[in-house]
């Protein structure tokens, strides 16, 4: 089968499909033109704009920001559409920001008088999402655009941890901070995210889903594990109004339920074994 990945960058390349080498613009005809030289079987766009260092940068690039996380992944699906090609879509789970209006009980307790403790499920594919940045903002659009379509499949990820030395890594970014939040977070490990995509490309399945892995992590809790290895680091938590007032863009943070790809047969790795085996090969890889 015929595998054409669209974007270079940090999720493209650890994918182990064809690469595009050519620079993507926002008109169909070129997009039909590109489709009609491969002829893929299947299609996973990895385009999109997160900004440099940081999604800071998307707030005042809107107009390439758009362009990459809206204009053309619409292109090239409506493309695909028409030659009934297969198409991947790599979202975001950063569209939620805050509690989920998904709640259920904390199942430690035997006996409960009154009612009983509740937690977060986590937000779910079909919730309304409510986004904060001007990315967020432009990768739910698309979603809003994708997400009926009979020939796409939407892997909302959030803040990709990787074994592999990389700026865009979060454990890259969480090193070269002084200050983190301890507030739980949904991630996805690559690793499971290069199973998802493979498992997808075999079976097929359409719609959006949350790639991310269960239970969540806190930037404090990963560094932590980081300092295992390296008792040198040295870090302070901070909260969401201390770390608002040292950013442009407010950053999300919430819980992704992953129950529908859970239901569909695709199990990610837990959260805490992820972990400790992706920082085990990322300390050999610095």
């Amino acid at each position: 089968m015929d595998v054409l990945t669209f974007g270079n960058g940090f999720v493209a390349n650890h994918l182990s499909y064809s690469i595009l080498d050519e620079r993507v613009t926002p008109d169909s005809k070129h997009i039909a033109k590109i489709l009609d030289t491969h002829k893929p079987n299947v299609v996973i766009n990895c385009i999109g704009k997160t900004g440099r260092p940081n999604v800071d940068w998307c707030e005042s690039h809107k107009e390439e920001t758009s362009t990459a996380n809206v204009a053309i992944p619409i292109l090239l699906a409506e493309e695909c559409a028409k030659r009934s090609i297969y198409m991947i879509q790599i979202g975001s789970g950063c569209i939620f920001f805050g509690e989920s209006p998904n709640k259920e009980p904390i199942k430690k307790y035997d006996i409960i008088i009154g009612d009983p403790p509740m937690k977060d499920s986590g937000w779910k594919e079909n919730d309304f999402a409510n986004p904060k940045s001007y990315y967020s903002k432009t990768k739910y659009a698309c979603d809003l655009a994708l997400g009926s379509m009979s020939n796409v499949a939407t892997l909302r990820i959030r803040m990709p941890i990787s074994d592999r030395n990389n700026p865009r890594n979060l454990l890259n970014k969480l090193r070269g901070y002084s200050q983190v939040i301890d507030i739980p977070n949904s991630v996805t490990f690559m690793h499971d995210l290069v199973r998802c995509v493979d498992w997808l490309v075999d079976k097929k399945h359409t719609g959006i889903f949350h790639v991310t892995n269960p239970e969540p992590l806190t930037a404090a809790e990963i560094m932590r594990d980081y300092q295992k290895y390296v008792p040198s680091h040295q870090f302070q938590t901070i909260n969401e109004t201390e770390l608002s007032k040292l950013t442009k863009a407010t950053r999300s943070n919430c819980i992704l339920n992953t129950e529908k790809l859970s239901n569909l047969g695709f199990e990610m790795t837990p959260s805490k074994k992820a972990l400790q085996d992706c920082m085990f090969n990322y300390i050999k890889n610095i």
